[in-house]
């Protein structure tokens, strides 16, 4: 098939590209090229320090923002406050460094979201959009190559072999952070606006062959929800109860490796993170242990106390001096370091995220494309730290590039009055 690239895009009344535009496009480029070298340990801590930026973007500008969204960072701020205040009442952490470095790392991804959906209006987001489409083209047409030259010959981009055959990761180190990226490519796709239907459609197909054979349970389940909802949103504006139940069954069934393996194995340390983390969330009751204690990067670092509590220090990947295993877990360290009131103020969060979705003005398929995202990113999140790492960053930053604003909450604003006597 003949691919022809040509770079056109929007440019405002003066006849230039929008700046903020071409900065984001490049933002978005720097990140998938440097993940290929992070090796999931952070983009040489471009994610923190973007992930810094986006909190004060969104404490400055918070009455500017739709109060919808607003309530949901509100309640993100809330519980960094909860997590500090644990912090004081516990006495767990390292140092005061190590709590400040793991406030960012778990807040991040949520930040970048949200600050990234405001700093674009619509027309830039499209401009980004359309001024990406070159780069994604490449990367389909690529990968597309390089997986079918996987399946017969080992040029160093297989992962572990499933079903028989070598999973494919392209130039990634991890599946995950080669799904992660996927997303961003995939959905550019979508949402450009300098392709034909037609010429969508094929690479639509191209696209997803390769994102198949990484032989992962989140590309397979964003593959089958993609194409189910895209026919579904054809006759339907929202997605219903009964949908939700049959996609969260489809999730169960595509995801029974990462369930059996994450959460039934007793002698997983992820099982183990589960249930030590239910503990601490009870022995530090309400508050939980507190930022750095507990399932993340600087508990491993300065390791936690806890862990000796717990007799992590005697098993094998978990010790101080081989601590493989040791950040592969996000939801037990929600609920260990912020307790039972800050692990549901996260699942909040979540859900009101997920609810943007239902958007009457998004075509069918950039709203099936939101969902499949949303849902693998859910799917990963069970065995890996995705959420709180700069893969993560990678996709809920999509996220917020891909989606619109809501027609029925798009004139609300935050309204914030100080009354004094």
């Amino acid at each position: 098939m003949a691919v022809t690239v040509r770079f056109k895009s929007k440019v405002n009344s003066a006849g230039n590209l929008p700046l903020k535009s071409v900065i984001i496009a490049v933002f978005f480029i720097a990140l998938t090229v440097m993940e290929i070298w992070s090796y999931g340990e952070g983009l040489f801590n471009i994610d923190e320090i973007i992930g810094i930026a986006s909190a004060v973007y969104l404490a400055v500008f918070i009455k500017k923002i739709e109060r919808r969204d607003a309530i949901t960072i509100i309640i993100l701020f809330s519980v960094v406050l909860l997590g500090l205040l644990s912090n004081l009442v516990s006495g767990l952490a390292y140092s005061v460094f190590s709590v400040l470095v793991d406030v960012v790392t778990e807040t991040k991804t949520l930040f970048a979201l949200f600050a990234l959906k405001y700093f674009l209006n619509s027309n830039e987001k499209q401009t980004t959009i359309d001024l990406l489409t070159p780069f994604s083209k490449l990367f389909v047409l690529s990968s597309f190559g390089f997986s079918l030259l996987n399946l017969v010959a080992d040029a160093g981009m297989r992962g572990e072999a499933r079903y028989g055959l070598p999973s494919f990761r392209f130039l990634y180190h991890f599946n995950y952070q080669y799904i992660a990226v996927y997303m961003l490519i995939f959905g550019i796709l979508v949402c450009n606006s300098k392709m034909s239907r037609l010429k969508k459609r094929r690479y639509f197909v191209l696209a997803l062959i390769p994102l198949l054979l990484a032989l992962k349970s989140p590309s397979t389940i964003f593959a089958i929800l993609f194409v189910f909802l895209s026919f579904y949103f054809k006759k339907h504006k929202k997605i219903s109860a009964p949908i939700i139940l049959l996609g969260t069954i489809v999730i169960m069934i595509a995801g029974r490796y990462q369930i059996e393996t994450y959460l039934l194995d007793e002698e997983s340390p992820r099982r183990l993170f589960i249930k030590y983390s239910i503990e601490t969330a009870n022995d530090y009751f309400p508050l939980g242990s507190g930022f750095a204690t507990y399932g993340c990067d600087q508990a491993k670092e300065h390791y936690s106390q806890l862990y000796y509590r717990y007799g992590f220090d005697t098993i094998y990947g978990m010790t101080p001096d081989y601590p493989a295993f040791m950040t592969d877990t996000f939801w037990p360290t929600l609920l260990g370091q912020f307790g039972w009131f800050g692990f549901i103020g996260y699942i909040v969060i979540f859900v009101r995220l997920f609810k943007t979705f239902n958007n009457r003005n998004s075509d069918r398929l950039r709203k099936a494309l939101l969902y499949g995202i949303f849902f693998q990113y859910m799917i990963q999140s069970l065995g890996t730290p995705i959420l709180a790492n700069s893969a993560g960053m990678i996709g809920f930053a999509s996220i917020a590039l891909f989606s619109l604003d809501n027609d029925e909450v798009v004139h609300k604003k935050l309204k914030i009055k100080f009354r004094t006597k």
